[in-house]
């Protein structure tokens, strides 16, 4: 009997979350983003906190949003971004590991897989993912930036890293 009323309940709660995702697709997703990337945002300062692991990304190839849309976990040089006053951009989607960099704050350190140069967080630049344009760019300080998309939102986060000693 017990297994019975968990069974419909977990049916049921199926079922709402179902809806939810149909009725309002970009509410749920700014939802899921909202819990994930404070979650994600607590493990990294645990994980840096007591074992002095640092935040890690992994940048991939050079090339446009073909490259991007692979989704292997890497982020992109976006050629499209290049630009005088705009550091080299690298992006990633946020369901492909980009949303690493929604919780990263100015300061927070951060690696890039393969190397021991630790870099840090130094100026955040938020704009819409429609009608931006490099010149929202301009200025953006660090010798390179991350870029990924906000879950449920027209907003876009590009962070400049500066290298650091550890």
């Amino acid at each position: 009997m017990v297994g019975a009323v968990l069974g419909v309940g977990l049916l049921a709660a199926g079922g709402v979350t179902l809806v939810a995702l149909l009725a309002a697709p970009q509410t749920a997703e700014y939802a899921y983003g909202t819990v994930k990337t404070a979650l994600s945002g607590s493990v990294d300062v645990a994980r840096e906190d007591l074992f002095g692991d640092l935040p890690t990304v992994n940048l991939g190839a050079t090339g446009g949003v073909r490259e991007l849309d692979g989704c292997d976990g890497t982020f992109t040089e976006m050629s499209s971004y290049e630009r005088d006053g705009v550091p080299p951009v690298w992006a990633a989607h946020n369901n492909c590991h980009g949303d690493v960099l929604l919780a990263w704050e100015v300061g927070q350190r951060v690696q890039i897989e393969g190397s021991d140069q630790v870099y840090e967080v130094t100026d955040i630049r938020h704009t819409p993912k429609t009608w931006a344009t490099t010149d929202d760019l301009l200025g953006l300080g660090g010798s390179l930036a991350l870029q990924t998309c906000f879950y449920g939102e027209d907003r876009m986060k590009f962070v400049g890293l500066e290298p650091v000693e550890p």
